[in-house]
């Protein structure tokens, strides 16, 4: 059984122009995203390699070589930039372009040497350019998109394929007397090889839809500026936690934060000055909580926490260690100026276990204690329902 290799060449430019079509709309559909770009640049120049390789009959023969080959080599370096870019957000080690001019240099050095042996030193050039794309799905991908794990297995079978490409070319030099000779094993290894990378491409564009997907979910439950819960998403999960409540599994607490004096923040140093504030803030409260608590951004200044399994003791001493906390915060202000510092007022309700409260009901007593803290002069805590100020120092240890 023999493989026709023009047949093959034709299929595969068919399939990469399919694939660089999908790519191009993707684009489109994900505005333009740059490990998007790259991986398209790099099946155009793989499209191009392989129409090189193919133009030997019309063209001479070192330049087909020297062009084919050097574009197929590019077009792997800038899929390894892509998959760098999409994990890591840079692309990648420089030597991916640097190496490209030595490649060039080889093959100009290879071109009166006979075809099988310039195959298996190429294909075995392929296969290490290929392997820098495995390197960094292992290191940083395995955990992310589940479509890259497709991606990972498909170069790792077009790595396989250059290899035995590379071996076999070695082992069997007589089928290896043109790249037009009609051979089962050259026409297996070279069609394996590079129909594996389409399928690693499309498994790209999919990875690249589940990352877009998520961000777009994580933007419509998060602030972007603090990276908390949004309104929303913090009502929800306080609905939820208040479930609970109802069936008698934990008292939930849920706490109200509004910065003092905020409009003067961003009055007096400017909104720059104030959105560092509120993020120094919010780094500030994440560490003080459990993975179970929820933390939201509930308005301009203000924050909600949504505390299970907590009770007004447990919240108050939660709620005065963030609010000392914050009291020695002191904010770059930006421009060389003094650092700005901000306070903190809180007001505290809570559900009993067993109990019939709403989340409404549950929000406005805690806006209520926070009205009272902010009445009382604020920088204070309030509990709802509590006779005495909590803003008294409280034991932290």
């Amino acid at each position: 059984m023999l493989l026709h290799i023009p047949t093959l060449l034709l299929a595969l430019l068919i399939g990469f122009l399919l694939l660089t079509l999908a790519l191009g709309m993707s684009q489109q559909a994900v505005r333009a995203r740059p490990e998007i770009r790259r991986w398209t640049l790099g099946s155009w120049a793989l499209l191009a390699g392989f129409v090189g390789l193919a133009a030997r009959a019309v063209v001479p023969l070192e330049l087909s070589v020297l062009v084919g080959n050097s574009l197929i080599c590019l077009g792997l370096a800038l899929y390894a930039q892509a998959l760098h870019l999409l994990l890591r957000g840079d692309a990648g080690p420089k030597a991916l372009l640097q190496a490209q001019p030595a490649i060039w240099l080889g093959l100009l050095l290879m071109l009166e040497w006979p075809l099988f042996l310039r195959t298996a030193v190429m294909s075995a050039v392929d296969a290490a350019l290929l392997a820098c794309s495995v390197s960094v799905l292992l290191r940083h991908g395995w955990r992310a998109e589940r479509s890259l794990r497709m991606v990972g297995a498909t170069i790792v079978l077009a790595i396989a394929a250059h290899l035995v490409r590379a071996v076999h070319a070695l082992v069997h030099p007589e089928d290896y007397g043109d790249l037009m000779q009609a051979s089962l094993g050259q026409g297996l290894t070279f069609l394996l090889s590079f129909v594996c990378l389409l399928g690693a491409g499309f498994g790209f564009i999919l990875a690249v839809f589940e990352r877009v997907a998520r961000q777009m979910e994580d933007l419509a439950t998060h602030d972007g500026l603090t990276g908390c819960f949004n309104r929303s998403t913090t009502d929800a999960m306080l609905a939820h936690e208040l479930q609970r409540a109802h069936r008698g599994a934990a008292p939930v607490a849920f706490v109200l934060l509004d910065l003092d004096h905020f409009k003067q923040i961003n009055d007096r140093h400017g909104h720059r000055a104030g959105d560092a504030v509120l993020q120094a803030f919010a780094t500030v409260v994440r560490r003080r909580l459990r993975a179970s608590d929820v933390f939201g951004r509930t308005g301009g200044e203000e924050f909600g926490l949504v505390l299970p399994a907590t009770d007004a003791a447990g919240a108050r001493w939660l709620v005065e260690a963030v609010r000392r906390e914050v009291e020695a915060l002191d904010v770059p202000a930006g421009g060389g100026g003094a650092p700005v510092k901000v306070t903190v007022s809180a007001g505290i309700a809570v559900a009993d276990a067993g109990s019939r409260l709403s989340g409404d009901r549950l929000y406005g007593q805690a806006d209520q204690s926070l009205y009272e803290a902010k009445r009382a002069g604020r920088n204070r805590v309030e509990v709802y329902g509590s006779t005495a100020g909590a803003s008294a120092a409280l034991p932290l240890a």
